[in-house]
């Protein structure tokens, strides 16, 4: 698990991972490096051979970390890299953070994401009814930390 550090070779990397979401609401490369520059932003990936096989973006501000992403490359899922990562993110904001609560946003028509939250402790807390474009509810989770965690 490797940490952001803005390098070359990363914006590079970053820019193709990018272009592969297929998503409408994944953000533009350009909106990644915009949100990297905003104090408590922290960007972890996984790579092999100079090639991104996932990344979770977030932020922290006042004791709180909001996971804005998690994402997994097709050719690569299937191998637990989605449950390193969301471990490695949880660790990094507590022990780098030191954050007491992880926040996230998560669509309920993914299933699969909802359910890798709650395998790492993480509970539905409430519902922003029509939060996404197209009309469809955010459920919020939420986990706190403790020093056992990491």
């Amino acid at each position: 698990m490797k940490i952001y550090q803005g390098t070359a070779e990363e914006k590079e990397a970053l820019a193709r991972i990018c272009q592969e979401w297929t998503l409408k609401e994944f953000w533009p490369y350009e909106e990644f490096l915009v949100s990297l520059k905003i104090p408590g932003t922290f960007l972890l990936f996984q790579s092999e051979n100079n090639q991104w096989l996932s990344l979770a973006l977030g932020r922290t501000l006042g004791g709180e970390t909001e996971l804005f992403y998690i994402y997994v490359s097709p050719r690569a899922r299937r191998r637990g890299l989605a449950d390193e990562l969301l471990t490695a993110f949880c660790e990094h904001a507590l022990r780098d953070w030191s954050c007491e609560r992880v926040m996230l946003e998560v669509r309920p028509s993914n299933l699969a994401a909802q359910r890798l939250y709650e395998k790492h402790g993480f509970e539905k807390m409430s519902v922003r009814k029509g939060y996404y474009q197209n009309g469809e509810d955010a459920l919020i989770y939420e986990k706190t930390l403790k020093a056992f965690d990491a």
